[in-house]
């Protein structure tokens, strides 16, 4: 008997490998007979769909409908300590990346605010072509360009109106810290940088289908190294820190005691927990707010 597309079954296969076809037996067990012929066909059938449905055509096009249906979320300062893992924890999501950094490294798309200056509408448009989401990890303290690093968020919030992107994630400072800074000088241009982004993204992003979510450590922490500019304090030494400040003896001194002393008695975030708050409010997650600002917030929106 022949098949379509070439699949020939030879009916000494169908009937118990005899060598030839017994019409006599066929005719004394009829039932048998057609059940074998009819399930051999059926599976033969059953193969020759399995093999359309996996041809290189029409896997392709199920590659392409399944590939235009994953989010892709470009992050901004995608090679810093909380960037880096925010672009990990996408990853390993299977989620789209397009991550940049100052200058481009480690296959990063180059984007830096001290420079871009007009051009920054037409780089942005280009950068979240297809994005659902933008994190921005972006920030720089400590030096002479921090009001326009920091501020540079703000800006592309505005830039990305036209684009597809419909989730802006800012990665910013706890308002603690921003009263406490007041009248410390070389603090004044990174935080009214941050200001300004800030009051940029829920301007563009806070109506019109499009929302924002804030996320407003004190401290992060995470790596392995020691750092004092930027600040930062390996995952051990954090961890310990954490655990110690998040008791409940902590947690009352560090809201009865003013400025400095009680914002250095509030337990610093892990930078996992702030990259995964990150990520689940880019990823569309109901548990994340506008703002996240306590270190209990942020760990529970981040699942870690």
């Amino acid at each position: 008997a022949a098949l379509p597309n070439g699949n020939n079954i030879k009916f000494s296969k169908l009937f118990g490998g005899k060598s030839d076809l017994d019409f006599a037996g066929a005719r004394a067990r009829p039932s048998a007979s057609r059940r074998g012929f009819l399930d051999t066909c059926t599976a033969a059938i059953a193969g020759m769909a399995t093999s359309a449905i996996l041809s290189p055509t029409n896997k392709a096009l199920a590659d392409e409908s399944s590939s235009s249906l994953v989010p892709k979320v470009l992050v901004l300062g995608g090679t810093g300590m909380v960037g880096k893992e925010v672009v990990r924890q996408l990853r390993e999501k299977n989620i789209n990346v397009v991550a940049t950094s100052r200058n481009g490294r480690d296959g990063t798309a180059a984007l830096d605010f001290t420079e871009v200056g007009g051009d920054i509408d037409a780089t942005i448009s280009r950068l979240s072509e297809g994005c659902t989401a933008i994190i921005s990890c972006v920030g720089s303290i400590g030096t002479d360009m921090d009001g326009l690093v920091n501020s540079g968020s703000g800006k592309v919030a505005q830039s990305a109106l036209p684009s597809s992107v419909k989730k802006f994630v800012y990665i910013s400072v706890a308002p603690e810290v921003r009263e406490a800074s007041k009248g410390v000088s070389f603090l004044k241009d990174y935080m009214e940088g941050k200001t300004y982004s800030e009051a940029a993204i829920q301007s563009a992003f806070g109506s019109s289908g499009r929302s924002y979510t804030l996320i407003k450590p004190t401290f992060i922490y995470g790596g392995d190294e020691f750092k004092v500019s930027p600040p930062r304090v390996a995952t051990g030494y954090g961890k310990l820190v954490e655990g110690l400040l998040s008791t409940g003896v902590f947690r009352a001194a560090a809201g009865v005691l003013p400025g400095i002393i009680g914002i250095a008695l509030e337990p610093p975030v892990n930078v996992e927990a702030v990259a995964g708050a990150a990520v689940s409010a880019a990823l569309g997650s109901n548990n994340v707010g506008n703002v996240l600002d306590t270190h209990d917030e942020i760990v529970d929106a981040s699942g870690v």
